[in-house]
């Protein structure tokens, strides 16, 4: 770290730490901040705390857009939207759906072929299956009890069976999740999937233990190309966007934002491509980053904004 580098960090607001990038960013006003849902905004428990609660409030009141990035479908995050009530845009499949206003503004399609040749990895192994949304909820290759904890999440169980891509009724597939029942699972899969040319992003839930998710979708669907069409949706460039996440599906969109926030229980290679390192989540470390973006902002905050038709 330069000297320069050592002297802004010592300024550095309690609780925030230099990551790997540090030495490239200054402290900047932000527009525009995306979150993470499983490990950032959300930790253990379905819901947001109450100091992340308070957060997204004095960000809105300082005139930030708060929006969230995940892999869950729309569904699954209706409880946390209504919750939070975040102005957005939204990043939603894990970069496969980009909605504002109540409307998807972008969106990417898995095609048939593509199902197929996933279908056929879930039936190699019995310590993962898959999971295939559509437009409104999901189908599965096969009904896996062990998969209930993640149902409960999507606040919906799976709308039946596929054992082909012809049997799937909607043509929109904006993505495909592997849950993933062991490490040797997990890691044969992702060896698997490295075969074919599909995005593919690595990810967990502290809601689910014992669980971890590889989400599967078209060449170019992320999270970092993702928020940068939200960011050209709202007007303004990637050096006034903040991006906050805790692992490897997040890192794209780390990558682009000019503000990259690493949350603490991230893994060091997500750490080393952040500017900085809040608290984990269960000390509400992305409360941190939003009070600190609201300062860089520079901006007062007067009170507590109307969002109540906020819709997502």
């Amino acid at each position: 770290m330069s000297a320069s580098s050592a002297a802004r960090a010592a300024t550095l607001p309690t609780g925030i730490s230099p990551g790997g990038r540090f030495d490239a960013w200054e402290p900047r006003p932000v527009a525009f901040v995306v979150c993470d849902v499983d490990g950032t905004l959300v930790g253990p428990t379905a819901s947001a705390t109450d100091e992340v609660v308070a957060a997204v409030e004095r960000a809105h009141a300082a005139g930030l857009r708060v929006g969230y990035a995940t892999g869950r479908m729309r569904d699954a995050v209706a409880g946390l939207h209504r919750q939070l009530r975040a102005l957005g845009p939204h990043v939603l499949h894990n970069g496969a759906e980009v909605r504002a206003d109540g409307r998807t503004i972008a969106g990417w399609s898995l095609e048939r072929d593509e199902v197929e040749a996933l279908l056929g990895i879930a039936d190699e192994r019995d310590d993962l299956y898959l999971e295939v949304y559509a437009t409104s909820g999901f189908v599965v290759s096969r009904w896996d009890p062990r998969a209930q904890p993640h149902w409960d999440i999507l606040g919906a169980e799976p709308l039946g069976v596929i054992s082909t891509a012809s049997e799937l009724t909607d043509p929109v597939v904006p993505k495909a999740t592997f849950a993933t029942f062991s490490e040797q699972g997990t890691a044969w899969l992702l060896e698997r999937l490295s075969t074919l040319e599909l995005e593919v992003g690595h990810a967990g839930s502290p809601l689910t233990p014992g669980l971890a998710f590889v989400n599967v979708s078209r060449p170019g669907a992320t999270k970092g190309s993702a928020l940068d069409l939200a960011a050209k949706h709202l007007g303004i460039d990637l050096s006034a966007v903040a991006a906050i996440g805790d692992a490897a599906n997040d890192r794209s969109m780390l990558e682009v934002a000019g503000t990259a926030v690493a949350m603490g229980q991230a893994p060091r290679e997500i750490r080393e491509v952040a500017h900085l390192v809040v608290p984990d989540v269960d000390t509400h470390g992305v409360a941190t980053a939003l009070d600190a973006l609201v300062g860089w902002s520079g901006v007062e905050v007067a009170g507590r904004p109307d969002h109540a038709k906020t819709v997502l």
